[in-house]
């Protein structure tokens, strides 16, 4: 089983003057990670939420609509850097048309590009409350497991990782790595989703890898203005990995860019030989038996 060595990032909210100077940071971030030996570079949820600051405020519908004018510019843009730069992109989230939905239905998509032009996507499953009341978003309907070629993975953004029924189904269906993309905007939102991932991780003996925004636009906007975040890959607390399940993190709040390294050979060491299993001790029989006493009551 090979090595990954992952690029996770803390995406600056930094003032820029041009979509151009906006696809530029981008494109630079991503080759000073393969140029350090990354094979996959992980960018945050409303990644492209950024080009709103080169516009007038906008209400959420009008925002939707701005953003989905790009999907084409961001699937070529991101589809030619990956394969340039031999480096799988997952370029965050996009808000885009939704496929099968009415017209003004828009989904909070991720997009992870391969160099092969394989491009693997993943609608949000779970909408925060903010989301379903004044965005005009609609939540995805299927978990996409995809074989990668160090194992399977599967991408919960933000929110998807506060619910541990779909990373078990997950890990059922054979994942070994969670992609979580992330936006949130305060110490509390940041703290659910990373105590969340590290949950993540310990109960289904995986890797999760997390990324977010930082900092703060001069001026505000309603849907993007500022971001908390401290990006890392996380692990079970049990051996051989270390007892507070970081394999690395970032520094809080700050505009950069973190290399760690999944070796998925110590994760099947640890679901073989870890002190504890809680992946393979879970007690299906006793849940759906309590379950129904509730239902009942």
């Amino acid at each position: 089983m090979k090595k990954l060595t992952i690029a996770t990032t803390q995406y600056g909210l930094t003032d820029i003057r041009s979509a151009e100077q906006f696809w530029a940071g981008i494109a630079e971030k991503v080759r000073d990670a393969a140029g350090q030996g990354a094979a996959m570079i992980l960018f945050p949820e409303y990644l492209t939420a950024h080009l709103l600051s080169l516009e007038p405020s906008m209400l959420h519908e009008e925002a939707c609509y701005h953003l989905n004018r790009h999907t084409e510019e961001y699937v070529r843009f991101f589809r030619q850097l990956s394969r340039e730069e031999g480096i799988a992109i997952l370029a965050g989230t996009h808000i885009c048309q939704a496929e099968d939905g009415e017209e003004g239905e828009y989904v909070n998509k991720s997009f992870l590009f391969f160099p092969d032009g394989r491009v693997e996507t993943q609608s949000k499953l779970h909408l925060t409350p903010e989301e379903q009341i004044r965005w005009p978003l609609v939540a995805g309907g299927d978990l996409n497991v995809f074989e990668t070629d160090w194992g399977k993975m599967a991408i919960l953004t933000c929110y998807d990782i506060e619910f541990p029924e779909l990373a078990r189904v997950a890990a059922l269906r054979g994942v070994e790595m969670i992609l979580c993309p992330s936006y949130t905007d305060n110490a509390y939102g940041y703290h659910r989703v990373r105590y969340c991932c590290q949950a993540r991780a310990v109960e289904n003996q995986l890797f999760v890898v997390l990324s977010g925004l930082v900092g703060a636009l001069a001026e505000d906007r309603p849907q993007v203005d500022s971001g908390y975040c401290q990006a890392g890959l996380f692990t079970p607390c049990d051996l051989p990995f270390s007892a507070d399940g970081i394999i690395q993190a970032g520094e809080l709040n700050l505009d950069m860019t973190v290399l760690a390294e999944a070796d998925f050979r110590m994760l099947r060491e640890n679901r073989a030989q870890g002190a504890v299993a809680p992946f393979y001790d879970r007690r299906p029989d006793l849940y759906e038996h309590e379950h129904s006493k509730t239902m009942v009551e």
